[in-house]
């Protein structure tokens, strides 16, 4: 439809171009209306050739309700003349009397009645459906307009009781992340359109029949009503598939448009960071150009994870990457859960948002601390999440802790994972320098400062400190440390058996090597909890807790569990 009205104007556009190029700016407008107002007769006379291809509301509606109560007149009739006889009081030649009349009087009649009764009936629901066609949406919109205008004005006066500087970009950077959304929406919405159009058919298959599964069951259980109420779910489940078909396509215009908004919101606030003057390297110009086009290509990974949850029917994902966008829109995260990426064919990618103190500077400044680029410092990262999820996974096989304990994601593994981690951190590391799992060395002199930094540097030295002491503990001093630090100070009681068990075998030590135990085990404690009140590391921290039970390790003991080497990952 759009393509019939628009294409011909725009045709028109290029040969009346000179003609009207010196008309005034009111019959510039007045033109354009006259064009919106044929588009909307065009779109709503398809629409009414679309509604006039089915039946008839009133007149179907009053020849069905008439046929069936024509096919009750038998059943009626019968129950009439067994009611009539089946009274105490009356003889038999009143009894006859009362049947005749109702076979001669009642059968001719009651057709005429009822096809009148119903006549008034299907006009009245006519012409109230008629009503509701005309004054419903009158109403609705009035009332979205006032809720608007409410929201309006609350939002404004939250707003002026909370000033705030705000750090803007110049118009030339605006129009620079424009450009850049509008390359995305030429390149990657239309790729968005195609995979979307393409796997529509899967998508429209794959939800009707999730809503065959879940309605089939209800409908078996109306019992002797079933074949009307089959009825009934045939005119929805046709109305269910029309609706689904208009999804689609409003979801191809949603994602269309997205492809444009989203890489130049991101492109824009980089543009800001840009622009902030003070020291930045060359590649910093450079940053706007690459995010923007990773969140057009996110647009499209996204797009191909919905329909992918749609055709397998995993709802529950909708809901949740949904929330996850918002908070990556709002700059609370940078990508979606593990949980959420495993649904997508295509491979994911990490849009940095500039949101002051988020990840991405904090890569930053790490990496400049370190003399690295952003990508080792990221391989820094991916490195520790994989230690942290082979140990979580190898517990879980071994029996330290069950899947319900790790979904429930307790502040106990959100403190003990990256301490039982950090164990090894601390183990590989000769003298007094740290070395991470990928090769990074940090010093006195070459390692990042503040107040964080700092305090984790001390926590590593004083447990470092304490290594030789746990070395002439013994192989049972080890194993205990390992639990404790899993257990993250939490109370055996609250733990695991097999957790809580290797934790209480601490007081079966000697005192020399209980304290040994904890000289270790307390600063290491210490600087997991310091991690933990990290948002961006308790955010990633979260999700990677969550994938630890979407992937069943090997069995091993629960010394194997606990008492991993340093050169893991």
């Amino acid at each position: 439809v759009l393509a019939e009205a628009v294409g011909p104007i725009l045709a028109s556009n290029s040969t009346e171009g000179s003609a009207y190029a010196g008309s005034a700016q009111d019959e510039s407008v007045s033109i354009m209306w006259e064009r919106l107002v044929q588009i909307f007769w065009l779109v709503f006379g398809r629409v009414d050739k679309v509604l006039s291809w089915g039946p008839n509301f009133t007149s179907t509606g009053f020849a069905i309700s008439v046929g069936a109560a024509l096919f009750s007149l038998p059943f009626l009739l019968t129950m009439a003349l067994v009611a009539v006889w089946s009274i105490a009081s009356a003889g038999p030649a009143r009894k006859t009397f009362s049947s005749i009349l109702i076979i001669s009087v009642g059968v001719p009649v009651y057709p005429i009645v009822l096809a009148l009764m119903l006549a008034i009936f299907w006009i009245v629901m006519e012409f109230i459906a008629l009503a509701i066609g005309v004054v419903g949406p009158v109403v609705a919109t009035v009332s979205v307009f006032c809720m608007s205008c409410t929201a309006l004005s609350s939002f404004i006066e939250e707003q002026r009781r909370y000033p705030r500087a705000v750090e803007d970009i110049t118009f030339a950077q605006l129009f620079a992340g424009l450009a850049i959304g509008a390359a995305s929406l030429c390149t990657f919405g239309v790729l968005t359109v195609v995979l979307t159009v393409l796997k529509a058919p899967f998508v429209l298959i794959g939800l009707t029949a999730m809503g065959i599964y879940y309605t089939i069951p209800g409908l078996l259980e109306t019992g002797c009503w079933c074949p009307i109420a089959f009825i009934g779910w045939i005119f929805a489940f046709a109305a269910g598939v029309c609706a689904l078909v208009l999804g689609i396509l409003l979801s191809v215009v949603a994602k269309f448009l997205l492809s444009l908004v989203w890489p130049a919101y991101v492109t824009a606030g980089w543009l800001r960071h840009v622009g902030r003057g003070g020291r930045r390297t060359r590649s910093c110009f450079c940053t706007p150009l690459v995010q923007g086009t990773k969140a057009g290509y996110q647009v499209l990974w996204a797009a191909d994870l919905l329909t992918n949850a749609c055709i397998l029917g995993r709802f529950d994902l909708l809901e949740k990457t949904q929330r996850e966008f918002m908070e990556i829109a709002g700059g609370a995260r940078q990508e979606l859960s593990p949980e959420c990426r495993t649904v997508a064919c295509l491979p994911p990618v990490v849009v940095g948002l500039f949101q002051g103190d988020g990840w991405d500077m904090s890569e930053e400044l790490i990496a400049r601390h370190l003399g690295v680029t952003t990508d080792v410092v990221r391989e820094a990262w991916n490195s520790l999440a994989e230690q942290m999820l082979c140990i979580g996974r190898d517990a879980l096989a071994s029996g330290l802790i069950t899947e319900d304990y790790v979904l429930g994601v307790p502040p106990e593994l959100v403190i003990g994972l990256p301490a039982r981690t950090l164990l090894d951190t601390v183990d590989r590391s000769p003298g007094t320098d740290v070395v991470l799992a990928t090769g990074i060395v940090l010093t006195e002199h070459k390692r990042p400062h503040g107040a964080f930094a700092d305090r984790a540097w001390e926590e590593l030295r004083r447990s470092k400190a304490a290594l030789p002491g746990l070395a002439s503990a013994g192989a049972q001093a080890r194993q205990c440390l390992c639990g404790l630090l899993l257990a993250g100070g939490g109370d055996p009681g609250e733990l695991p058996t097999g957790l809580a068990r290797t934790v209480r075998e601490l007081d079966g030590l000697l005192p020399d090597a209980q304290e040994a135990v904890l000289a270790v085990q307390r600063p290491l404690v210490a600087l997991a909890v310091e991690c933990s009140r990290q948002a961006a590391f308790k955010e990633k921290l979260r999700d990677l807790i969550s994938a630890i039970s979407m992937e069943d390790g090997g069995s091993t003991e629960v010394e194997g569990a606990l008492m991993q080497g340093p050169g893991r990952a």
